[in-house]
């Protein structure tokens, strides 16, 4: 029989999602019922929280830090039953994409992780997360009023946040997977409506299998203190459908819908009571991330929202607020 969800997590996960989204939507309303937008106005996105852009243009640089504050709420155990957490945490990371157009047709970049968590002392430290690399590669593009694109990417996982030995860290948490894993991505994108002012977005990305950590001591694979061995993850899969829809040259709404998978990960070596050979559950979660954008240019914007989970098993139940400037020189 499911548990009944704790009240006062609900009503917080309630309040921070409409404290963050409906101010915005508000917002955005009035400033569209203020200026009806003009057939000569330019059509401006900053593009949703989730969704991946196509290549840039050659020698054009694109900078958007994200600050997210993940609030872990509850957790979807192995029958997809939402359950209760006590004493919920919040962790706050800053996410700094940066891309640049080597050609107009390829793109490279580099995503750079912190996390600003609380230690076993009770106070917030800054603590490097994992570095990923990327290349996208513009596939196709159409000539008509849709101005569709094709992109493919592969994007590389390096392994600079802390994974394992929690047990001896000032922040006692994981901010990295361990692993130098390899995903391949396919993403499209597409303009709608007289003005082109409704943008889609479309992506699945897939994590080759058979990525590999080391693990030493207390981990986020479910290892203590004392352990010796390795973790070797299964793939992974992320989907995305994404909207963007321009009121006028200032405001649009956006939203993402996010499905991702984890398959099983085997973990195997040795503690102080013997051998260690276990299988971690696979999992999944799909989550909405409504948002609202403001562009004061051509090539600068803000876009403000929130990732809430919607269902998942043997997954988290998160809801994180985040805000993210996007720059194009």
């Amino acid at each position: 029989m499911e548990e009944s969800t704790s009240q006062p997590l609900r009503k917080r996960a309630v309040r921070t999602f409409l404290a963050t989204v409906l101010p915005l939507v508000a917002l955005a309303t009035t400033a569209a019922q203020a200026q009806t937008p003009a057939d000569s106005e330019p059509v401006r996105f900053t593009g949703p929280l989730v969704s991946s852009s196509p290549p840039l243009g050659k020698g054009e640089l694109n900078i958007e830090p994200y600050l997210i504050n993940t609030q872990t709420v509850g957790y979807y155990d192995s029958e997809g039953h939402r359950r209760d957490v006590d004493g919920s945490a919040d962790d706050w990371q800053l996410s700094v994409p940066i891309q640049y157009g080597a050609t107009d047709r390829l793109s490279l970049g580099i995503t750079l992780n912190a996390a600003y968590a609380r230690g076993v002392n009770s106070q917030r430290h800054l603590t490097a997360g994992d570095t990923r690399l990327s290349a996208s590669w513009l596939l196709a593009q159409g000539s008509g009023k849709h101005r569709s694109k094709l992109t493919i990417s592969a994007r590389q996982n390096v392994t600079t946040g802390q994974h394992d030995r929690l047990e001896l860290r000032r922040v006692p948490g994981t901010t990295g997977s361990g692993t130098d894993s390899t995903t391949l991505a396919l993403d499209g994108q597409a303009y709608f409506l007289p003005r082109s002012n409704l943008r889609g977005r479309a992506g699945i990305a897939w994590r080759l299998p058979g990525a590999d950590a080391g693990l030493h001591g207390q981990s986020g694979y479910s290892t203590r203190a004392g352990f010796e061995g390795n973790a070797e993850l299964g793939d992974g899969v992320a989907a995305n459908v994404g909207v963007e829809y321009s009121i006028n040259r200032h405001w649009a709404l956006a939203s993402d819908l996010v499905y991702e998978y984890e398959d099983t990960t085997r973990v195997r070596g040795h503690d102080g009571l013997g051998a260690v050979d276990l299988t971690l559950p696979s999992s999944w979660r799909v989550s909405i991330a409504p948002a609202a954008e403001y562009h004061w240019s051509d090539n600068a914007g803000v876009i403000l929202g929130a990732l809430v989970s919607l269902d998942g098993r043997n997954s988290a139940a998160i809801v994180s607020p985040q805000v993210a400037v996007n720059l194009v020189f």
